[in-house]
């Protein structure tokens, strides 16, 4: 059996750790185990998937076209965990249908996952519980984001009429609110 490995990390301090690697010699070892020779490896350096933005994903897009110009001579698709593949239950299903249609078939190293009636229901589980932890995620992101609003603490670029405090040049978080611009904030306030 033929097979590609796919492996993904989200951010770039991942990239410069070492899980990038580490998904890649797991991968490595389960192919060898499984018997599966593998053909070509994916690296995809600092892209999310918690949605198919396949045009942020381009090692991702590069695999499945590999898997459609080698239907019949791919057959397995090996990743660590599902939520490398995707983080989004809808379009997990959808890629994995996918990659039936090419007859190629999704393989975690880390999970039990298959075509048998238990492995389909816990990758159903698996996508599943990727997409929730995503949204408890923004959640909690956008949560934490209007709290600071509500202190006063604009977390983006100060509005006009303020002044900044530089925080981010120096690697801080801001910490306290953004002070008027003596020149300007009253001009601002008028307006």
């Amino acid at each position: 059996m033929k097979g590609v490995i796919y492996v993904r990390v989200s951010s770039e301090e991942q990239v410069q750790g070492t899980s990038l690697d580490e998904q890649k010699k797991a991968c490595q070892e389960y192919c060898v185990h499984n018997g599966i020779e593998i053909v070509e490896v994916f690296r995809e350096e600092g892209e999310s998937a918690k949605n198919l933005k396949l045009n942020n994903r381009k090692e991702f897009l590069r695999a499945l076209e590999f898997c459609r110009k080698n239907k019949g001579k791919v057959e397995a698709f090996v990743v660590h965990k599902v939520d490398r593949f995707a983080r989004n239950t809808e379009d997990h299903f959808l890629v994995r249908k996918t990659l039936l249609d090419y007859g190629v078939t999704l393989h975690s190293v880390t999970e039990p996952i298959g075509n048998k009636p238990v492995e389909k229901f816990v990758e159903t589980m698996l996508a599943a519980s990727a997409e929730f932890d995503n949204a408890i995620r923004k959640q909690r992101c956008c949560d934490g984001q209007s709290a600071r609003i509500n202190q006063g603490i604009y977390p983006h670029k100060c509005p006009m009429g303020y002044v900044s405090g530089q925080c981010k040049s120096r690697g801080e978080k801001k910490t306290e609110p953004d002070l008027p611009d003596e020149k300007y904030f009253l001009l601002f306030k008028e307006g």
